[in-house]
């Protein structure tokens, strides 16, 4: 059990210097040798956790959509929060939150990548539509949303969420975002089957992510 123990701390030793590399440096400019010197350890204890470099970012990704994860957890279980706001809320906690994401975004979204991109998708639905379901059935059952797919329902905001404003793949200037939010919001509304309306208040907040 020790043994089990202190290889995870390893593990994520070699994450956290890999993800301060990778923002100080960029991914590309980061050697294995240069996570070598940060975490102090033999190529051979690297190669034991990773395969190569790619499979440490790989991992970093699948770690970001955790965080994600657990953020969202967190605010679904305040009850003070009205029940729609806590999903939308939820929904917006996947924006990563550490110095650098940006960088580790960049990455993760250039079309070379189109594999760890993938990656992120997979993982975050896997992981967040569960997350999120119960909060929407919870909403079907007070009569405040009306849809026959829930898990659908989810995947759908997610993705549309996530490409519109997570992949910058359209390029949109600045003062094309508070229509686009708008519109993101209102397609949500109808998704969920609520009220018209019902999200007008999240345009700021939103808009404050984007």
């Amino acid at each position: 059990m020790k043994t089990v123990k202190e290889g995870e701390v390893r593990r994520r030793e070699i994450l956290v210097a890999a993800r301060e590399l990778f923002i100080k440096k960029g991914y590309e400019q980061t050697s294995v040798n240069d996570i070598l010197k940060i975490v102090d350890i033999a190529k051979g204890t690297f190669y034991y956790y990773f395969a190569s470099k790619e499979e440490v970012l790989e991992a970093i990704i699948l770690d970001i959509v955790e965080e994600g994860a657990r953020r969202a957890e967190k605010i679904l279980k305040d009850k003070s929060i009205p029940l729609v706001n806590r999903i939308m809320m939820a929904i917006m906690a996947q924006a990563p939150e550490f110095e650098g994401s940006d960088e580790i975004k960049e990455e993760l979204h250039k079309v070379e990548n189109a594999k760890l991109e993938q990656l992120y998708l997979r993982a975050m639905l896997k992981r967040m539509t569960p997350v999120l379901q119960e909060p929407v059935l919870e909403g079907i059952d007070r009569d405040i949303f009306h849809l026959e797919y829930p898990a659908e329902c989810i995947e759908s905001i997610l993705l549309l969420g996530h490409m519109m404003f997570d992949c910058d793949v359209f390029e949109w200037k600045m003062e094309d975002y508070p229509r686009k939010i708008q519109a993101f919001l209102c397609n949500a509304e109808r998704m969920l089957g609520t009220k018209e309306g019902e999200l007008k208040e999240f345009i700021r907040m939103f808009g404050q992510m984007s």
